[in-house]
């Protein structure tokens, strides 16, 4: 799974979180329950936090 700063694609789910606008491609929509984004300081990046399965 991967993040991206970019315009969503026709099939995408698109949701409105916190005022900001989250592009969700539908073959991983099942896998983002539960997720939480969080800033990491030792990565210096943003991370997905949660959702233990064995999607990935």
């Amino acid at each position: 799974m991967g993040l991206a700063l970019d315009e969503p694609d026709e099939n995408d789910t698109v949701i409105t979180i916190n005022e900001v606008s989250v592009a969700i491609d539908p073959d991983i929509e099942p896998y983002t329950d539960n997720l939480t984004l969080d800033y990491n300081q030792e990565a210096k990046g943003l991370v997905l936090l949660g959702n233990e399965s064995d999607c990935c």
